[in-house]
């Protein structure tokens, strides 16, 4: 049986995202997301890194990828998209060709954000303030 999730657990839950969030405005130079929505609810959240939308960008995957490499070759990038199959495996694919264009790729943030959100059943990233709006 699992066990209900009270105040203590809620605020614990709160504090590690906004490590998360601090980690990202410290240690990463851009933050990829796939829509304004996820954009919207990391601003809330006070990320400050820059955010570029990949869906939104309208651009093929290649043409996207080379903007990115072109503008942060060397830097540390993080693939901020939903823990669902289509997200993951879009993540994984822009992880591999942009880590071959000579971008650095957080990964440790997103896994474990990961890890964290879909024991809570959250798999897109719009959906992180709902744990706010909870408390």
């Amino acid at each position: 049986m699992r066990r209900r999730k009270g105040l203590k657990d809620r605020y614990e839950l709160m504090q590690r995202i906004r490590e998360f969030i601090e980690e990202i405005n410290i240690g990463v130079s851009l933050v990829i997301v796939e829509g304004m929505h996820d954009e919207a609810v990391l601003r809330r959240m006070m990320l400050k890194t820059p955010i570029v939308r990949f869906c939104d960008s309208h651009m093929p995957r290649f043409e996207f990828v080379e903007m990115v490499t072109k503008n942060y070759r060397g830097l540390t990038v993080l693939i901020l998209f939903d823990y669902d199959r289509e997200g993951s495996t879009m993540a994984n694919r822009m992880r591999v060709e942009l880590e071959e264009g000579g971008v650095r790729i957080e990964s440790r943030i997103r896994e474990e954000l990961g890890e964290l959100l879909v024991r809570e059943g959250i798999r897109r990233i719009e959906e992180i303030d709902a744990i706010f709006r909870k408390f």
